[in-house]
């Protein structure tokens, strides 16, 4: 069964994509989704890293010896490369004890399993995220430092904004409603029953996204 249509089934069949992955659930496949996440956010991190530098070359403001090194950048892109991952697990986890307390009947590498195809949706977003900060960069080219920090500030807001915000809901309930046919298939659950962990994990999720969002506004007060 080719990626290509897994993909299209996750996305238009779901109920019937569970079904068929719940009879030989396998990790590997869910976890290089959640591995491209973070692959998407290290892009996006290199890319700015990258813009930043760039123009600290043009302002003459470069440091000596080239910036920072390929080492330091390695250091400071790993979380976002480990971040999806953890929330999988997170995640997964929350799920499988709500499971345990309704009543599932499924196992642990189960749920694990469906809890990361998932996160499908947010692959999608980070994608987009991506493609959003590249289309704001790439149409400037900044002759000094100050240039390109009011420039990464404007893709901030822009992130931050309304519309990308409604969006990244959509992400999540997309995620809530993938989640509902998962749990329902391998935990054995009436859909109803198996929207329950969806919802409350889709609820986490917002809420983390909320504390963060706090968390980033201040700060951005800091450094801008």
């Amino acid at each position: 069964m080719t990626v290509a249509y897994r993909a299209h089934n996750i996305v238009l069949d779901p109920d019937g994509f569970f079904g068929d992955e719940s009879d030989s659930p396998r990790l590997w496949v869910p976890a290089v989704v959640v591995l491209l996440i973070g692959v998407v956010r290290v892009a996006q991190s290199l890319y700015v890293s990258d813009y930043a530098t760039s123009a600290m070359e043009a302002g003459g403001n470069a440091p000596a010896g080239g910036g920072v090194g390929g080492g330091m950048r390695v250091l400071f892109t790993l979380p976002s490369l480990i971040a999806p991952f953890v929330s999988w697990l997170v995640v997964a986890a929350l799920i499988t004890g709500i499971c345990v307390y309704l009543g599932g009947e499924g196992g642990g590498s189960e749920t694990v399993a469906v809890t990361g195809w998932g996160f499908f949706p947010a692959l999608v977003g980070a994608v987009v995220t991506f493609a959003v900060t590249f289309y704001l960069l790439s149409g400037t080219n900044p002759s000094g430092m100050q240039e390109a920090i009011d420039a990464q500030q404007t893709v901030f807001e822009v992130l931050r904004s309304t519309q990308m915000r409604a969006f990244g809901y959509v992400i999540v309930g997309w995620q809530a409603f993938l989640w509902t046919f998962g749990v329902r298939h391998v935990q054995n659950l009436e859909l109803r029953k198996a929207a329950v962990p969806a919802v409350i994990a889709g609820a986490l999720v917002v809420a983390w996204d909320l504390v963060g969002t706090t968390i980033m506004v201040r700060v951005a007060g800091v450094l801008f």
